[in-house]
């Protein structure tokens, strides 16, 4: 499946400019482009973690969204493996891509944390809403390229 990086980018910056909510975005904009169903309480499961977790600083919204999609995807991906019993076998392929997303966001934000790329957990001033607009197309970016085993 070819999927448009570009065209997932943008989708997740309008909804970054609808909602304001940095998880949802990258969120459903990734589930979007990977063909992944998700119902409205599932993409509202999102929403709390805005703001490095409700605001809190911690881990950016835009980073958990792509963790979470990279997981939900790469399990589809892999198909049941119940017959594993070792639980670390069984979820080695998802950890190590989520692994991958993870150091690459990092890479290119120098952070994982929103309190250090939005210190002031500012959504309203245009400066700092261009910035974490940058944040959430490059997750997106970063997280389709790895789940396409591509570079970003």
């Amino acid at each position: 499946m070819e999927i448009n990086v570009e065209s997932a980018k943008a989708r997740a910056v309008q909804l970054l400019n609808e909602t304001r909510n940095c998880a949802y975005s990258s969120f459903v904009a990734l589930a979007e482009a990977l063909g992944i169903e998700l119902d409205e309480k599932s993409k509202n499961m999102a929403i709390g973690f805005a703001g490095g977790i409700s605001g809190s600083g911690h881990i950016c919204g835009a980073l958990w969204g792509s963790i979470a999609i990279t997981s939900l995807y790469t399990m589809e991906r892999l198909g049941d493996r119940s017959n594993i019993q070792n639980p670390l076998e069984r979820y080695m392929p998802v950890y190590a891509k989520c692994a991958e997303v993870f150091k690459k966001f990092v890479e290119a934000n120098g952070s994982p944390n929103c309190g250090d790329l939005n210190p002031n957990l500012d959504l309203i001033s245009e400066e700092q809403r261009k910035k974490c607009m940058e944040i959430v197309s490059k997750a997106v970016e970063i997280t389709l390229l790895a789940l396409q085993d591509r570079k970003a």
